[in-house]
Parts: structure tokens; sequence; C-alpha cells
């Protein structure tokens, strides 16, 4: 079946967005009559089968719908500084959605390289990973953000860091409680950034003894947080 992200679900009659229109007429080539599925990214799920499929608009009915209960007791927030090579970041966040993260903050720092973003790329980037991987929930993309600027709100708040006195991420995590974990540029956090964490409660952590590029550095926590939680 194919699948179908459409952020208002409703009931009777759903109209699709342009893009996923377009994708479902004209590379899909889907006709009425054709069963699909829509994902709303909040965790509903609706099956439903196209009724009008033209140039200007594509309708579907919806059959059945149901409501996922959220993945994880704890949400996951990465503060990540995106990389001078955008496919990189790209990379990271479809595996990022395909592993579970709730929400992502790019984030802008002495050291980053990079301070322009195409925001609806990025969310293109993840609705197809959130479909391809059949997941239920599309993680909110913020904007880019001073590191200065980042929410601060979580109970547990963390920074990865390859300097000076630091824990392993794996052994100060608690699985049950949100998080946030900043990860810096290619060249790290400078001195004064990580003293300004420091001093807003963030703890300084390692991901292992090897030197990660930030992307890896990031799914690494993704990925280390999402499996305490299993757990």
């Amino acid at each position: 079946m194919h699948l179908f992200h459409c952020a208002d679900l409703g009931t009777g009659t759903v109209s699709l967005p342009d893009e996923e229109a377009h994708h479902a007429l004209h590379v899909l080539r889907l006709r009425a009559g054709s069963t699909v599925g829509l994902l709303d990214g909040k965790g509903g799920f609706a099956e439903a089968e196209l009724t009008t499929v033209d140039k200007k608009q594509c309708l579907a009915t919806v059959i059945r719908r149901d409501q996922a209960i959220p993945e994880r007791a704890a949400r996951i927030h990465l503060a990540v500084a995106p990389t001078k090579q955008m496919e990189r970041f790209e990379w990271f966040l479809e595996k990022a959605t395909e592993l579970g993260v709730d929400r992502i903050t790019p984030l802008q720092t002495e050291r980053t390289e990079r301070t322009k973003l195409r925001h609806d790329r990025l969310e293109r980037v993840l609705i197809g990973a959130m479909k391809q991987s059949r997941r239920r929930w599309l993680p909110q993309l913020d904007g880019l953000t001073r590191l200065s600027e980042l929410e601060s709100g979580a109970p547990q708040k963390f920074f990865g860091w390859c300097e000076g006195q630091r824990m392993e991420l794996a052994r100060t995590y608690n699985p049950v409680k949100d998080a946030l974990i900043a990860i810096g540029p290619e060249g790290d956090f400078t001195p004064e950034e990580a003293e300004m964490l420091t001093a807003n409660g963030f703890r300084a952590v390692s991901l292992g003894t090897s030197r990660l590029r930030t992307e890896t550095a990031a799914l690494a926590a993704c990925a280390g947080m999402n499996f305490a939680q299993l757990r």
C-alpha cells in the first residue's frame, strides 16, 4: 500500500497536499479506486480510497482510521549543527527519523560553516523517511537556531564534547525522562560555548572512544537513547 503524508486526516473526504498529489498522479500513476495509506505525522493512520485524481486535486475517502499511542515514554530532542556538506546532514535527518526522534533543532554555533537552510527541502527528507520506514510520527523540525537561544527546559540536558571532563552518555542518560542533547559542528563547540552550556545545566558527555563526525555523533546519541528506552 502506498503511503502519503496528510497533516489533517479528519473524516470523510481528504485532500492530499500538492506535492503528495503530484507523486500519486505523475510518479505512481494511481487512479480513482486505488487504496492508499495516509499518515498525519502525529500517530494517526487512515486507509483510504482515491476518489478524484486529476491535475487540480487528489481526493481520498477515509475507509478506516486509527491512532497509535506515543512510541516512547520520554521525548528525544536533538540539537545538531548542520554540516558543510548538506547531503550529510540530510542523511542524519533521514536516519534519525527512521530510528525515532521527537524534535530536531539545526544549531548555529561559532564554528558552524552553513548559515542558511532550505527548511522545505529538509521537511521533505523527514516526510520521505517517515513514509519509507512506516513510522507514525514526524519529528518537529525547527529553524536554524543560535546556540544562545536554544530552548533548554528538558529535565536532562547534554552536549557532546571531545575535550575535558565528561561522562559516557550511556551511563548518565535516564530513559524515563525527556532529554535534549546538543551536538556541535566539525571542530566541536568552542571552550566558551562549552562553559555557557555547562552554566545552563548541560552536562558534557562522550559517545565512545572514537572521534565522530557531527552527523555520526548525533545519530549515535539518537540510537543510544532509543535503545535505552526499550530495555
